[in-house]
């Protein structure tokens, strides 16, 4: 749901592979993000064109140079990613907003402490290589939301007794 506007949305994926194939992926390559990742991307305020573009972004970027997604214009990216121009520019203004990407040049840069794309030192210089000012999307965490200390140990069900 979009925060600002009550949109409500359905991401729900639908798989095409039997559970057999569920092993493999499809195309090679893949990013992955942590859970704090997905928890700062949910709680976000983001379109459903800035959602979907971070993972357009997340889909095309240069793995060998971590994060970074070529733009050769932004009419060409916008063809590339199936959306408006006008889309493509007000997402990427949002996704800058909120922290999880910023502007290399006339490309885009994924942030490194977000997404990992399987090499360690690599991604480590990267992450030191993220320009100061950059909006952290670490920072938001959810006001609804309150942590408690928890855990099975020790706890008794209704039936047991000690």
């Amino acid at each position: 749901m979009n925060k600002r506007t009550g949109e409500v949305n359905d991401f729900t994926v639908h798989s095409a592979t039997s559970a057999a194939h569920g092993l493999w992926f499809r195309g090679g390559g893949f990013t992955t993000m942590g859970y704090a990742a997905h928890n700062a991307l949910a709680d976000a305020d983001l379109s459903v064109s800035a959602y979907k573009l971070f993972h357009k972004m997340c889909a095309l970027q240069n793995r060998k140079d971590h994060g970074l997604v070529l733009v050769e214009s932004q009419v060409k990216f916008a063809e590339q990613v199936g959306m408006s121009q006008a889309s493509v520019s007000r997402a990427l203004k949002q996704l800058a907003t909120e922290g999880f990407i910023y502007p290399d040049g006339r490309n885009w840069r994924l942030r490194p402490d977000f997404v990992f794309n399987g090499n360690g030192v690599a991604q480590g210089q990267a992450v030191q290589s993220i320009p100061g000012g950059t909006p952290d999307p670490y920072a938001g965490g959810r006001a609804d939301l309150k942590i408690v200390d928890g855990g099975d140990q020790g706890q008794q069900g209704d039936g047991d007794q000690n």
